[in-house]
């Protein structure tokens, strides 16, 4: 009897293997394309980038190369926050994309947080509610993301966090509509510069970044310029923002400053970006915590503020802060290192900074 039972185990292991095996080697699904109208990436309408000469899925155009420092050039090829919008009456949607091949994902990060999609449909109401996401066979680089739809709907699908892609495409059922989505509620874009965590920190998927979170929930057009361990307020970048026309700057780079940089770096920024756009609203942030105190470099960025703003009350008006406190619950639970959160911080921080965007634009 013991034999048989062993027999048995073996058996089952044996075939729980073979369909383990056979499930990880099986190819990418092809669509049939003849049943498909597909739109190229280089035709969409794509979100997110802020400098429309900038590389297709990438963020800084060649210009600012051998201008900004060399970590954020080479960060800036990736489509953080780069996303379309649309309206179809197809009953599908499908999502074809291709990344580098053997691309290594971030040992805290999903595949699909690092080189995946993600897919939001716009309910009746007027909210996103997320549908699918999907990620890249890691052999092959290839991935295909296949999404029942509500016909009329409006579509929003983020490109890939922590990569650019090589390919993109969107496929509907044949001899439906492709139209563009209804205008967001600013015409202008929010632009937010700063850290690894404005550049998705932990995120389990593209659309569960705080960045994306705040931006669905105002209905506007969000810039990412985040660069992991390179956002440092050096001067060229004051000039980068400026370049785009935005409805806010945010900055947010505390987490990759010590307080001597701080202290060296944050008034001239400020001072240049304020210069370059006087009449565009700032709003500088505080390095994220889930302590009850502020971290040292918040204390002098604070300074600097009020300095600001007692300095001449009318030209600094539209000079805001955000406490780094407010932004995350007092639970060790909401980062993975206390530094960078997980999506449980992410879904607190999204409508904090929502809520401050919003009292600053009068949304």
């Amino acid at each position: 009897m013991k034999e048989n039972r062993l027999h048995v185990r073996v058996l089952l292991a044996c075939a729980l293997a073979v369909s383990f095996v056979c499930f990880a080697a099986r190819p990418v699904p092809k669509a049939v394309t003849g049943d498909y109208d597909w739109r190229d990436g280089k035709s969409l309408a794509l979100e997110g980038r802020g400098f429309p000469q900038s590389t297709l899925y990438s963020r800084l155009p060649e210009k600012w190369k051998g201008v900004v420092p060399d970590a954020v050039w080479n960060l800036s090829h990736t489509s953080i926050d780069v996303n379309v919008r649309f309206v179809t009456d197809s009953d599908e949607v499908v999502v074809r994309w291709e990344v580098p091949k053997g691309y290594r994902p971030h040992p805290q990060i999903t595949l699909n947080g690092t080189q995946g999609v993600d897919v939001y449909m716009r309910s009746a109401g007027g909210t996103w509610e997320h549908r699918l996401a999907g990620s890249p066979d890691v052999a092959t680089g290839l991935g295909e993301l296949r999404v029942p739809w509500a016909p009329g709907a409006e579509c929003l699908v983020y490109l890939p966090m922590r990569v650019s892609p090589l390919a993109f495409s969107i496929g509907v059922k044949k001899g439906c509509r492709f139209d563009p989505a209804r205008p967001h509620r600013l015409a202008k874009p929010v632009v937010h510069y700063g850290t690894s965590i404005v550049h998705g920190g932990r995120a389990d998927r593209p659309g569960l970044t705080f960045t994306s979170i705040m931006a669905r929930e105002l209905d506007v057009e969000l810039v990412n310029l985040g660069f992991p361990g390179a956002g440092r307020m050096e001067p060229p970048m004051a000039d980068v923002l400026a370049e785009i026309d935005a409805a806010l700057y945010i900055v947010d780079c505390e987490w990759n400053m010590t307080a001597k940089m701080v202290e060296e770096r944050y008034e001239p920024f400020v001072r240049k970006l304020k210069e370059l756009r006087p009449e565009t609203p700032i709003l500088l942030c505080g390095g994220c915590t889930e302590k009850t105190a502020p971290r040292s470099q918040e204390v002098i960025s604070r300074k600097i503020f009020s300095k600001l703003k007692e300095e001449d009350p009318a030209k600094w008006a539209n000079l805001h802060y955000l406490s780094g406190v407010d932004q995350l619950p007092k639970s060790s639970d909401c980062t993975t290192d206390h530094c960078h959160p997980n999506v449980y911080g992410f879904m607190y921080m999204g409508p904090v900074y929502a809520r401050a965007v919003r009292n600053i634009l009068g949304l």
